[in-house]
């Protein structure tokens, strides 16, 4: 898929945002980068597996992200700032095509702005956070398209049962919990805008 095909795929999906609730100085607010790599042989999703060092979120598999901090003027800016500080992803290098639909994590209550980025040129290395992150994955955008949840994970919080989707990709990656509902948003709006062609 050609880049001018692959970010006029990304915009179609993306082109009704969700109503914006989050914002700057909410509490426990924060956001991700969903950044979408070009590479030669297609696009490519970068996740990244949290340090298993850190008290929350440890060995997870998620997106470059993290909470508001007091210098950022808005969520871009927090998801831009956080991908720099846990990857060494210079801002000047993504190009951002909007966001998905909000979420949360049920254990630790941050609530969550997906915003997705187009990056043209991505770095040849990967500069890490080594306190933060312990490595980056990528997976190919059309097996992000084409997989479904591998099953679906149950538990308790807050008194209530819940539920978290489970993805398996070909590499053995996992990736679960709000990462996950992230990817099925994306996913649903890849696929919605395919069909729509």
């Amino acid at each position: 898929m050609t880049d001018l095909a692959t970010t006029a795929w990304l915009r179609a999906a993306l082109e009704h945002p969700p109503a914006a609730r989050i914002e700057v100085g909410t509490n426990r607010a924060s956001a991700v980068l969903v950044p979408v790599l070009r590479r030669p042989d297609g696009p490519t999703v970068l996740f990244v597996r949290k340090s298993t060092q850190l008290n929350r979120h440890a060995g997870q598999i998620g997106f470059p992200g993290g909470a508001v901090d007091p210098v950022d003027v808005d969520l871009v800016a927090t998801a831009l700032r956080e991908a720099h500080e846990e990857v060494g992803l210079d801002a000047a290098r993504v190009e951002i095509l909007g966001r998905l639909n909000e979420d949360r994590t049920f254990v630790t209550d941050y609530h969550i702005a997906p915003i997705v980025g187009w990056v043209v040129d991505p770095p040849p290395e990967w500069r890490l956070d080594e306190r933060e992150i312990e490595a980056t994955l990528e997976i190919p955008l059309d097996e992000i398209v084409a997989t479904d949840p591998a099953g679906w994970l149950e538990f308790t919080a807050y008194g209530q049962q819940l539920r978290a989707p489970r993805f398996e990709f070909r590499d053995g990656t996992v990736v679960w919990g709000a990462s996950a509902r992230i990817l099925i948003d994306l996913q649903q709006r890849l696929r919605n805008s395919l069909a729509g062609r």
